[in-house]
């Protein structure tokens, strides 16, 4: 990975960029009702966001046409538009998501430890943050939006999409109106997915990294979006179509000791395979499992006699934006009266992460050598 040439300075992490993007040198009066052709645009942080963008590789020019082409502008500032919103760019490349203020302030104040944490962990499943922007369409309002890496990108199809937070308070879909973009929460999850084993301390070694990093930094209520591929037609079904439950994943006979402490080289080091990215098309077992009979030792005995599925995951913890802040504690402290206070989603940053991570060990299990 080839890192940035300049060292970043403070002053980098304050620093704002202004300028104008006009589309059109046609008089406005020929031109269709409502056209904008000129905005305001406001770059945060600058060079510390093309620091981030060239960790992942992304060149400056290709960024730009990207998120600056018009009828993207158009749409993020589109008048009348409340609360967050999401967006793709033309090539399916990035995901713009319009921010508060407050979410804002929370990215800026964060944005240097973020940096750090990235850096050191080139593993990290935290949202990839590409760029921190405001525009204002002339006559318009301010729309501030954030860019960030767009988790299923991807040659495969994802079969199925899952926001997994640990909780399980509302944490389900209204069945009527599913279909095959819907993304499904933690009390849809049926099923279990087996890794190599080494694989599977990394992983869990990783979100353990990444959630200390929340946590630290007051954050809570993120998830794990997770997307699902499964493999080649043969016999079985899913979700409505059939797919192949042959096992094709080889078997890694490597030893687990799960007492060992993986170190920082463990963790950043990737798998002899090239073009692999921790959580881009990580090649797993899934087998069907009642949510009740997650992680349970009776289960664990009777999936040997059940066919498992071939998939590739595709997995990234995002929504890192929201603090434990009044609003949270008030939401915490009135469904506690109404709910067991574990189920629910509202909890202080260090509960938070405990329990994502307690549920992160029941979804992704190691591959045991008998399967």
């Amino acid at each position: 990975m080839a890192l940035p040439k300049k060292e970043l300075t403070p002053l980098d992490f304050r620093s704002t960029e202004r300028t104008w993007i006009k589309y059109s040198n046609q008089d406005p009066r020929s031109l269709p009702s409502g056209t904008i052709t000129d905005f305001k645009w406001k770059n945060y942080c600058p060079a510390v966001f093309r620091h981030l963008q060239e960790l992942e590789n992304i060149d400056y020019g290709d960024y730009m046409r990207s998120v600056c082409g018009h009828e993207t502008l158009r749409e993020v500032s589109s008048p009348g538009k409340s609360g967050s919103l999401f967006y793709l760019s033309k090539d399916d490349r990035f995901v713009i998501k319009t921010l508060r203020k407050n979410e804002v302030k929370v990215l800026l104040e964060m944005l240097p430890n973020y940096y750090r944490h990235v850096r050191k962990y080139g593993a990290s499943l935290l949202t990839k943050f590409y760029g921190l922007h405001v525009v204002r369409p002339v006559g318009g309002l301010k729309v501030y939006f954030v860019v960030m890496e767009n988790i299923f990108r991807s040659d495969l199809y994802i079969h199925k999409r899952y926001d997994l937070k640990g909780s399980s308070q509302g944490r389900t879909v209204n069945k009527f109106g599913v279909d095959e973009k819907t993304t499904f929460k933690d009390l849809d999850l049926d099923f279990q997915f087996y890794l190599n084993p080494l694989l599977q301390r990394r992983l869990l070694a990783q979100i353990k990294y990444d959630c200390e990093f929340l946590e630290a930094e007051g954050i809570m209520d993120y998830s794990l979006l997770l997307g699902v591929h499964i493999e080649a037609p043969h016999r079985g079904s899913f979700n409505g179509r059939s797919f192949s439950t042959r096992r094709t994943v080889p078997h890694n006979p490597l030893q687990r000791h799960e007492d060992i402490e993986l170190t920082l080289a463990d963790i950043c080091q990737q798998p002899d395979r090239p073009g692999f990215k921790f959580g881009v098309k990580m090649p797993a077992r899934a087998i069907k499992t009642p949510r009740s009979e997650m992680g349970s030792a009776s289960f664990r005995r009777r999936v040997g006699a059940r066919e498992p599925y071939n998939v590739c995951l595709y997995f990234g913890i995002i929504d890192i934006l929201q603090g434990y802040n009044v609003l949270k504690r008030i939401e915490h402290a009135y469904k506690s009266l109404q709910y067991d206070s574990k189920s629910i989603s509202a909890v202080n940053p260090t509960a938070y992460s405990a329990r994502f991570q307690d549920f992160m060990c029941k979804v992704f299990q190691a591959e045991d050598s008998d399967y």
